[in-house]
């Protein structure tokens, strides 16, 4: 029996506007910065560029192809009625993301660029969000499940959303994505990844 192996990246001791050895960047331009405001702590974080215009994403941590939990504090920003879209990732580029989509105030799995399954979700700006993604074997079959609270909130004692896939659900890298929609920058910080080997 194989014990829980994890990963764990904060940011702390990278230099600034570096970008994270051991991570790749699929698409955009991702840095680390800090804060610059006398209210909070001068913490470092990863921050994704407001431009290209795309889907930008990073990936990091090994290869997992079975159970493994990941989770990351996200930060986005609002303009007028524009907002970001964000999430989180397992198992590859094409394996299942937990996607916050506030201009349709939702939160949803997404597999293979398509979404799963969607459920209201209500979205605070300028607030950092913790985002959990869960993928555990039950049977033949794999269950899929997110969680997503405001900084400071208690966490949820249920999942907000959970969808059973059939068969494997693939293998790779976990991820962080952004769509700076809002034109403003998205931030992430305090990259959890649990797995078994």
């Amino acid at each position: 029996m194989f014990g829980q192996e994890r990963y764990t990246n904060d940011f702390e001791s990278l230099e600034l506007d570096s970008f994270p050895k051991g991570m790749m960047e699929i698409d955009g331009i991702f840095k680390v910065k800090t804060s610059d405001s006398k209210n909070v702590t001068n913490r470092r974080y990863l921050e994704m560029s407001a431009e290209p215009l795309s889907e930008n994403a990073v990936i990091f941590g090994p290869s997992v192809k079975k159970s493994a939990t990941v989770q990351a504090r996200v930060k986005g920003f609002r303009k007028r009625r524009s907002y970001p879209r964000f999430g989180i990732g397992l198992h590859g580029i094409s394996g299942y993301r937990l996607r916050v989509v506030p201009s349709k105030k939702v939160i949803e799995l997404v597999k293979n660029e398509e979404p799963i399954k969607s459920v209201p979700y209500k979205w605070t700006p300028d607030q950092w969000v913790n985002l959990r993604l869960k993928i555990e074997q039950e049977d033949n079959n794999w269950k899929v499940s997110g969680s997503a609270w405001t900084e400071g909130t208690k966490v949820p004692e249920n999942e907000l959303i959970t969808h059973l896939h059939e068969g494997s659900p693939g293998q790779g890298k976990a991820s962080l994505w952004g769509t700076a929609y809002s034109g403003k920058v998205i931030q992430f910080d305090d990259l959890l990844l649990e797995f078994k080997q």
